[in-house]
């Protein structure tokens, strides 16, 4: 028989527990968002594990980062509204990258400087700058890149408030989004390769069939 008064049950009564909890429960949801192939199942899941990721960042003392993670809320959704022509249309000076892309950068700098307080912070302000312009301006390949870039720089942070789950998601998140531009670039590059050859075998043929008719003329 299994002794469960071996088991220390204290951490349940932990509100720490509670807190690492939800950021368990957002990493899992940014795995799935960033295993997407698809564009917008990919920068909804992100707005969502955001949320979480906003509650738990809060709940572990860094009101900077609950702050930039709920203006990633309203990034992501920003960017889901202009790739999603059933969305009604935005007006014609809020619905411009460029402007977005400023004004969300000038309000990532602007937080920095009101709640900064560690080296660490100014990593996940930088992260923000990042993904500011990378939404609105980048697809495919180029976003995920430019995500392996943004969740390097916020690991930062996770590491300095011993974000458990933060730590772990940002770590896996690189891993997998890594994996993925590999599988592409090594997709591309055989892409490429095969293309090569079958314009090498043409070239060949071509130049067989060409001898092959020289050839002939010189017999007659």
């Amino acid at each position: 028989m299994l002794d469960f008064s071996a088991f220390d049950f204290q951490f349940i009564v932990d509100p720490l527990f509670y807190f690492q909890l939800i950021g368990f429960i957002s990493m899992a949801i940014g795995w799935w968002a960033n295993s997407q192939k698809q564009d917008c199942k990919f920068i909804h899941g992100n707005m969502i594990a955001s949320v979480l990721t906003a509650i738990h960042l809060g709940l572990l003392g860094s009101f900077l980062g609950m702050a930039n993670q709920l203006v990633n809320v309203i990034r992501f959704r920003l960017c889901q509204s202009l790739k999603n022509d059933d969305q009604p249309k935005l007006p014609s000076w809020l619905s411009s990258p460029l402007f977005m892309s400023v004004c969300f950068s000038a309000v990532a700098m602007a937080q920095g400087f009101l709640w900064a307080e560690h080296w660490s912070e100014w990593c996940a302000v930088i992260a923000a700058v990042v993904m500011s312009f990378s939404l609105f301006f980048l697809a495919g390949s180029q976003l995920r890149l430019a995500m392996v870039a943004s969740n390097g720089l916020n690991l930062m942070l996770s590491i300095y408030l011993m974000s458990w789950s933060g730590i772990l998601y940002q770590v896996m998140t690189i891993a997998i989004l890594a994996l993925g531009l590999m599988r592409e670039f090594s997709d591309y590059y055989n892409d490429q390769l095969n293309q090569n050859v079958n314009e090498h075998f043409k070239q060949n043929s071509a130049l067989a069939s060409c001898n092959a008719a020289q050839m002939a003329l010189s017999k007659d």
